[in-house]
Formats: C-alpha cells, structure tokens, sequence
C-alpha cells in the first residue's frame, strides 16, 4: 500500500466514526463506505433526499477531499444557479449559457457571484433574509442547482436536478454539518413556496 492509500483510508475510517455520530444526531440513515466511495449520511426532508458525504477529487497523483452535500428532486422548471465567493478561483464548474447577476443587495452582491439561467428566479429565491444570512456565514462558498449529479458526477436524466454544494477538506465539526443541513432545508422550502419544486406539507 503507498502513502498516499493509506493516508486517504486513515481519514476515511475517521470520517465514518464522525458520519455515524451525525447520522444519530439529525435522525438520519448511515451508508457504510464501499471501494472508493466515502461513508455517507441520508436524511428525508419533506421528500427531497440529502446526502452529506466526502469526494475526492484526482488530478493524476494527486487528490484533493471535498465535503459534498447533495439534495436531490423532480423539476420541470428548468432553473439552475451557481453562487460562489466573488474572489474564488478553482475548478468551478459554471453554468452553460448562465449570466451573471446582482439581486440588489450591496452586501450580498459585492461577496458573491451568482451565474444563473434565470434572473428573476434567483432573484426571488434570495429575498429571503434567512437564506442570504445563512450563506453569508459559511466561510467558502459554493451552492449550486443543476442537472450535474454529485457535481462531478455527469448529467442527470431529463427534469431530475440537484441542489448541492461543496468545500474544500473533509468538515470534523457536527454542528457545522448540522448548520448545513438547515440551510438546505430552508432553501428546499423556499424552492417549494417558488414552485421550481413539490415538497411534502
């Protein structure tokens, strides 16, 4: 075994003890890990299915470890965003065809940048002040609604999307991930008040 395997299965065995523990907490499903793919965490909100779980990225040799969480559901909307910090430079994977956009709020648009395919959609979506404000406390930011799979993964079938969002390094806190985990609700429920999505009531 390299360095490198051993290194990358040393922090997956530390990971699957800190998804267990999650999963206990948010009432959640626990998936052992299986050859490449990282231990994952599954919870049920109002129908739509989020999963939290670790992805590393290779480049050649080299690997990077994403945390990932990823809400999956039925659209016939069509709507897709990328937001991102405004000074992130990486392997953003950015929306075809998608404009750049201001929705009106200095604070927000001078942080961020937001690629969509619908304006006034994203617009909509982020009057919510509890949605901005929660964005506004993660530390890197990336959110993004597409037809992309796991992000990395390739295309989805036609009217199947993906909310999902991504950061750099495997997240050790439970809280943060317990923070995350409100946001996507509160952004699936503002997803369901836009009809873009049907939520159970």
């Amino acid at each position: 075994m390299d360095e490198q395997t051993y290194i990358l299965l040393t922090m997956s065995n530390s990971n699957s003890t800190l998804w267990k523990e999650f999963a206990n907490k948010i009432n959640g499903k626990y998936i052992e890990e299986f050859t490449w793919h990282s231990a994952k965490v599954e919870v049920d909100y109002k129908g739509v299915k989020i999963v939290f779980d670790n992805y590393t990225l290779w480049s050649g040799k080299y690997s990077k470890v994403m945390t990932r969480v990823c809400a999956s559901f039925s659209s016939e909307e069509n709507f897709e965003f990328d937001i991102y910090n405004s000074n992130w430079i990486g392997k953003l994977q950015t929306l075809l065809g998608g404009q750049d956009v201001k929705i009106g709020r200095e604070d927000f648009d001078k942080k961020y940048r937001i690629k969509t395919n619908n304006e006034f959609k994203i617009k909509t979506f982020l009057q919510n002040p509890e949605i901005r404000m929660d964005i506004q406390k993660q530390e890197e930011v990336h959110f993004q609604l597409s037809n992309q799979k796991g992000i990395w993964e390739g295309a989805l079938p036609d009217n199947e999307f993906e909310l999902s969002y991504y950061e750099d390094g495997a997240i050790k806190e439970i809280e943060r991930l317990s923070t995350l985990l409100l946001l996507f609700n509160k952004m699936i429920d503002r997803l369901g008040e836009m009809k873009v999505i049907k939520i159970k009531l």
